[in-house]
């Protein structure tokens, strides 16, 4: 009687994430068919632990929002390290994205993303003799995360989210969870001025 219960428990579980993304297909197809997409453009951070080590991506991203779902182009980049600091990460990359975006009201946004990039990774480690070991890497970053956007007042809001890196290609130490947190701007409300 358990196994049944159970069987049927996730059989229920399958059927809705079934009719989820079948709802998140749906949705894309009918504004790619009837919505002309806008032109958008925005400054992207995360923050990620890499070998124990605290290493900050900055990133500028251009695309086209169909509101319910965008595409972008991104450019990535690792934040300044010191030169004294026994690791030291370099990360560069460029990446596709996809958004799509499951509440997308006046106050709220809950997003989930993919991205794919490909990019140039240099390591840099001191043992401790002080010898330094230089290493350059391709990387391949794959990236799935969540961020939630709360607008505060009309120019201005706070996000949240998080989110796994995977590298594909080994020996790059770039695979890591990473977080991100700050204030969301607004620029599209400056219209309503003008």
């Amino acid at each position: 009687m358990v196994l049944r219960l159970m069987a049927c428990g996730v059989f229920l579980f399958v059927q809705s994430l079934i009719a989820q993304f079948g709802s998140m297909r749906d949705s894309i197809i009918h504004y790619k068919n009837n919505i002309e997409p806008s032109f958008t453009g925005s400054l992207d951070g995360r923050y990620s632990y890499i070998l124990g080590k605290s290493v900050d991506i900055y990133g500028l991203r251009i695309g086209a929002d169909y509101k319910k779902f965008a595409i972008y182009g991104g450019m990535y980049f690792t934040g300044f390290q010191s030169k004294y600091q026994e690791k030291r990460f370099s990360y560069f990359y460029l990446s596709g994205i996809g958004e799509y975006r499951w509440i997308h009201n006046y106050r709220w946004q809950l997003n989930q993303t993919a991205q794919l990039g490909v990019g140039m990774a240099n390591l840099e480690f001191k043992d401790s003799h002080g010898e330094t070991t230089y290493s350059d890497h391709i990387i391949i970053p794959v990236e799935i995360g969540a961020n939630a956007t709360y607008r505060i007042w009309k120019f201005l809001g706070i996000s949240g989210g998080v989110g796994a890196r995977i590298s594909v290609i080994p020996g790059s130490y770039f695979s890591a969870p990473y977080y991100t947190a700050g204030l969301a701007f607004f620029p599209d409300a400056l219209s309503d001025w003008f």
